[in-house]
């Protein structure tokens, strides 16, 4: 029987007819990204740029699937923020520069600026969900600011708009999505998501994170409400974790999870502020971690069949992130890139509270999930 005789459906293509036998990765691009600019500050204008110049120079650019942002509009905001929120950060404009917080200050053109990196995971979204032989596997959105700290009607912690739930709502509001799975590297716990999302079995959130640290919630016994309980799951790091325990949590907890779950798409929040040399941690992951970390994520959405938007967070020296970022695209698409991390430590001793904090991540959860039992 042939390839074609085995396809049931008139005007219907399988999914799989399109898959290749490479992984097609990519990167979306934000070249505005400078108009958020809160001056001297953790989160500024000089994240980005060494970012897509070390992309644009290294040999497999050319290899990469490129996009440019859309604006995202009201009503996608809208899905998971709070009207009187959104018309809050759409007015700060007039009177920026500003702070919202003691950590978030916005400038004139913030609130425009923000609206294009979520619809930079937007358009990550659309093209990883359409079907067509140039369907990429996967996108790297490289966007600021980041998103996971905001809630429903506050932002935080250096995030605007939450990029990645209201990219989880729009997957789910324009092609039918049923599940939704958010996996979080940020060092930080990403408490926004975790509260939009809560009470939702239609999203499954994990979040690996430094505790204690700011914002100083995500604590193991934090799994959701009402019809949502279960489908948030918290993996609190000790200070002093590394590429060992990180890759330990995805694949005894976080990725198990998820495939048990069965999401039809994957949304990875990766801030690379959990890395050795970021100002703003006391984690030691490696460059080769990072990669290590996308590959997982990359080869359980191929395995599950599903389209994987990665969503950049954290991440705070402008030093060692273009190593970092080039090391996650590297994972995505399967490309042999072996850079020198000089931070990476090479004998850390393990954090003595791993053993037992992963233990109780998988009793608390191991009613709910059977991979974990």
């Amino acid at each position: 029987m042939s390839r074609t005789s085995e396809i049931q459906g008139v005007g219907s293509v399988p999914h799989a007819y399109y898959e290749r036998s490479e992984p097609l990765t990519g990167v979306v691009l934000l070249p505005s990204q400078e108009r958020h600019d809160p001056g001297e500050h953790p989160e500024n204008v000089r994240r980005l740029p060494g970012v897509v110049d070390r992309l644009r120079d290294a040999p497999e650019w050319d290899r990469l699937f490129v996009l440019y942002p859309r604006y995202a509009r009201t009503e996608d905001a809208l899905r998971v923020h709070s009207e009187g929120f959104v018309e809050i950060l759409e007015s700060t404009g007039a009177d920026a520069p500003l702070w919202l917080d003691t950590d978030t200050r916005v400038s004139r053109d913030s609130y425009p600026n923000s609206l294009l990196a979520a619809g930079a995971a937007l358009a990550a979204v659309d093209a990883v969900a359409m079907e067509a032989y140039h369907r990429p596997d996967s996108l790297f959105a490289l966007t600021r600011p980041p998103g996971h700290h905001t809630g429903i009607d506050k932002a935080m912690g250096f995030c605007l708009l939450n990029n990645v739930s209201i990219a989880a709502r729009y997957a789910q509001a324009t092609y039918g999505i049923e599940r939704v799975a958010i996996l979080d590297w940020d060092v930080h716990h990403g408490n926004g998501t975790q509260e939009i999302h809560y009470a939702d079995p239609s999203v499954l959130f994990c979040s690996l994170h430094e505790w204690p640290l700011y914002p100083g919630t995500g604590w193991v016994d934090e799994t959701g409400a009402g019809d949502g309980t279960g489908f948030n799951i918290n993996i609190p790091m000790p200070t002093g974790s590394g590429d060992v325990e990180y890759l330990e949590a995805l694949d005894r907890v976080a990725l198990p999870v998820i495939e048990e779950f069965r999401p039809e798409i994957l949304l990875v929040s990766a801030g690379q502020d959990c890395h050795a040399a970021d100002p703003l941690c006391g984690q030691l992951v490696s460059a080769s971690g990072f990669k290590a970390m996308a590959t997982r994520s990359a080869e359980l959405a191929r395995r599950l069949g599903i389209g994987l938007v990665v969503i950049h967070e954290g991440g705070y020296n402008v030093s060692t992130l273009p190593l970092l970022d080039r090391s996650i695209v590297a994972g995505l698409g399967g490309f042999e890139v072996e850079e020198p991390d000089p931070f990476a430590p090479l004998d850390a001793e393990p954090p003595g509270a791993w053993d037992e904090r992963l233990e109780s991540v998988i009793a608390t959860h191991a009613p709910r999930w059977e991979a974990l039992r």
